[in-house]
């Protein structure tokens, strides 16, 4: 749906010191793991958010700038209005039997939809969840509460595995661990490593972009990733796509769709 939907919140579950998970009353039963909704703040500016779960809706907000503060600070009974869903999401293909989850930072939220979703389709999803400290590691209880098998890396090595997600992913694969694909979400420069790891292996992968988006329609081209519009012809992407796109981990643009170096 294109139009606007408004919708009371039901419940808020606090994923960290700054993540909080809303659940609304409505659902987008047709939304594919990946798309993303527009939320507008009227009288403010409306924002992309990835869809943590369709039926019902939820969405996960990272208060880090003014309008997700605002937002992050919403109880039950507030309401929403949001449009969509939109873009190109993930998907699964019938021969795969183990997928990798690569999520960093709040990116984390975009792959709790798809994991839901390889369980329903008998594929076997194993989650590495990034983060900078364990107090910002996202989501591990509520893969676990799935049955999903979760490994953590953080910077500091404050929690599980000290590193960057990607060397998580490498490790594992070294070790011996069976994956048919690799899927995605987090920093661009996160992806980056991550699509190239995949690459080394001879595993496809898809990458789920965040870029900034003024429409959520291809219309404004403010979230163009130097070949391809995030909001339209993403945000997911085969690693091999966002390899070849000029712009993908090395910079970004902000809300004029000035260039910005990472």
């Amino acid at each position: 749906m294109s139009y606007y939907t408004t919708a009371p919140i039901t419940s808020v579950r606090k994923e960290n010191y700054r993540v909080n998970t809303l659940e609304l009353d409505c659902s987008m039963p047709g939304a594919k793991p990946g798309q993303f909704v527009m939320v507008w703040l009227p009288g403010m500016d409306e924002k992309p958010f990835c869809i943590v779960n369709a039926v019902p809706l939820r969405l996960s907000i990272a208060a880090v700038g003014s309008f997700s503060k605002k937002l992050a600070a919403f109880k039950a009974g507030d309401k929403l209005s949001i449009r969509g869903p939109f873009g190109k999401g993930f998907w699964l293909e019938p021969s795969y039997k183990s997928v990798l989850l690569v999520g960093g930072g709040y990116g984390v939220a975009a792959l709790n939809f798809l994991a839901e979703q390889c369980l329903a389709a008998g594929i076997t999803p194993v989650m590495v969840i990034g983060a900078r400290t364990k107090d910002d590691a996202i989501f591990e209880n509520e893969f676990t509460r799935m049955g999903i098998e979760a490994f953590v890396s953080t910077d500091d090595g404050s929690a599980g595995f000290k590193g960057r997600p990607h060397e998580l992913a490498e490790k594992l694969i070294s070790d011996g661990s069976k994956f048919d694909c690799i899927y995605a979400c987090g920093p661009e420069k996160m992806m980056e490593a991550v699509a190239k790891v995949a690459l080394a292996h001879d595993l496809p992968s898809q990458l789920a972009l965040e870029r900034y988006m003024g429409c959520g329609i291809g219309v404004c081209g403010k979230c163009d990733a130097g070949g391809g519009l995030v909001c339209k012809q993403g945000p997911v992407f085969t690693g091999v796509e966002s390899l070849k796109l000029a712009e993908f981990g090395k910079c970004h643009r902000d809300t004029m769709g000035h260039k910005k170096e990472w």
